[in-house]
């Protein structure tokens, strides 16, 4: 069975088999690709939240078709026709077998709008990128890859992750998997809402793949609880913890919001007049301490307060704490909601989840920076000061390196970094509109477009004579040097602030 009942196979993994071993063993990137397909599948019914055999994340893997010289069979081909996703496992293996170009090209290949499907690149080694086929190359910018290996050079002996068999030990092999099984994660519930539509070519809502915590409730609520776990599951959303982790004390609720939390768009609570008088001094128990978590890592927290008469808090400091919480939330709908039922809870929780320009959860705020950056001051300066302005804003930064030539930009490797940041900033010192130019479309093709983010190109810190440079791809600039050839850090300050909260 699989979990898209309406395919055979959930995810096709297609990857090219090592050199033969000795004896007619099997060689170490078939056994190391195996051992990756059964943890992905494991992680992925972890995060979808299965329990029964019927719905069990189904990965079909060949164990012995790309042997070189066996007949492409009907078989194969059936196999990929019914597959909802395919996984390619990167290597050179894979660039050199015709099985696996097959493979792609079928899969591709299909037509019908509901079968189309996703395709997710592991690179388990340091590949040629400009060797891949075009279809993993679309417009000239390489698919969103996963890196499983160590080294970004393949003259250094790259290997994969936890080679040759991963086991528990190996800490970046784990946290990699658990960033791809998130993703394919999301794919799958999109997926199964297309299969679930009636129209051919569905609209797919922003909240379908979407990640929230159901947060600690109260033991009187436990059949609401699982009652919400179903809803938010039919409504698309993935639900952290799993069913099987549900906190139970303050120490599993700590270990559940510190290993979930930041994975996750909103957390999901819902209190009545009953509270534990557990964490030793915290206001409002267990909902005060998880209001409290999310609103230091920015998480919105969707609250249905069932309580109609505070009157019946017998416990006087959770219902002097449910009193101010509800003066300080006037007009605040995100933090304190009294609704009629599940139905209205879960339709307000989606209608806030199907905004595009939700704010991402505070792990995930940050910038990534791109300049054409030169030594010795005042281009040091400039760049420093502008990555302290980001960090007033609560945004940690990353910066692109830069190659050897002057005008190309390490862009590739962070990938996922762009796609995830919530902003991304391009300093051109000196007025290079030629760079400038060459890296803001290669910004675009990284950017996953189903996020807002914001975009600022800033322009300093010396005046070339070369007039102002009017950006696409809804870029804001922010001039940083007068005519005159003066630094104005203050007004690069304001404008970044006022972009960043959302001023006008």
């Amino acid at each position: 069975m699989t979990y898209l009942p309406n395919f055979a196979h959930d995810i096709f993994v297609s990857y090219g088999r090592g050199p033969e071993a000795f004896g007619g063993r099997t060689d170490f990137l078939s056994k190391w690709t195996r051992k990756f397909a059964e943890d992905l599948a494991s992680q992925l019914d972890l995060i979808l939240g299965n329990k029964e055999p019927s719905r069990r994340v189904d990965l079909w893997m060949d164990q012995s078709a790309l042997r070189g010289n066996q007949p492409l069979s009907p078989e194969l081909q059936k196999s990929i026709d019914q597959s909802a996703l395919l996984l390619v496992v990167m290597s050179d293996y894979y660039l050199k077998s015709q099985w696996c170009a097959h493979e792609l090209e079928w899969f591709s290949a299909r037509g019908n709008a509901k079968m189309l499907g996703k395709i997710f690149v592991v690179k388990a080694f340091d590949t040629d990128r400009t060797t891949w086929p075009a279809v993993l190359r679309p417009e000239g910018s390489d698919l969103l890859g996963y890196p499983f290996f160590t080294t970004e050079s393949g003259g250094d002996g790259s290997k994969p992750l936890g080679w040759p068999e991963p086991d528990e030990s190996d800490k970046d092999y784990w946290k990699q998997l658990w960033t791809l099984s998130n993703q394919i994660a999301s794919e799958l519930k999109r997926r199964e809402w297309v299969e679930n539509a009636p129209d051919a070519a569905p609209h797919v809502p922003d909240r379908v793949g979407r990640t929230v915590f159901l947060g600690y409730m109260n033991d009187s609520l436990d059949e609401l609880r699982g009652d919400l776990r179903q809803r938010l599951d039919k409504a698309g959303l993935k639900i952290f913890p799993p069913a099987d982790e549900d906190p139970v004390d303050e120490g599993s609720l700590l270990e559940s919001l510190e290993k979930y939390l930041p994975a996750c768009e909103a957390i999901v609570l819902v209190a009545n007049q009953n509270s534990p008088r557990w964490p030793r001094n915290q206001a409002g128990g267990p909902l005060g301490l998880q209001l409290e978590v999310a609103r230091k890592r920015r998480v919105p927290a969707y609250l249905w307060l069932q309580v109609e008469d505070l009157g019946t808090v017998k416990y006087d400091p959770y219902r002097e704490f449910l009193a101010g919480l509800q003066a300080d939330a006037e007009g605040k709908p995100d933090v304190v909601i009294r609704l009629k039922d599940a139905d209205a809870f879960v339709a307000h929780i989606n209608q806030n989840l199907d905004t595009p320009a939700l704010p991402p959860p505070g792990v995930e705020q940050f910038a990534v920076v791109c300049s054409n950056a030169k030594p010795g001051q005042p281009y040091e300066d400039f760049q420093s000061r502008i990555i302290d302005m980001l960090a007033e804003t609560d945004r940690s930064c990353i910066i692109a390196d830069q190659d050897q030539g002057p005008d190309q930009i390490r862009l590739l490797n962070l990938r996922d970094e762009i796609s995830r940041a919530d902003t991304l900033l391009v300093l051109c010192f000196d007025q290079d509109w030629r760079w400038a130019m060459k890296i803001l479309p290669q910004i675009r093709q990284l950017v996953d477009d189903r996020k807002e983010k914001k975009k600022l190109f800033v322009v300093g810190p010396k005046y070339q004579q070369k007039g102002q440079f009017v950006t696409g791809f809804k870029f804001q600039t922010i001039v940083g040097v007068t005519q005159q050839n003066v630094v104005q850090m203050d007004v690069v300050a304001d404008q970044i602030k006022k972009a960043l909260n959302g001023a006008a």
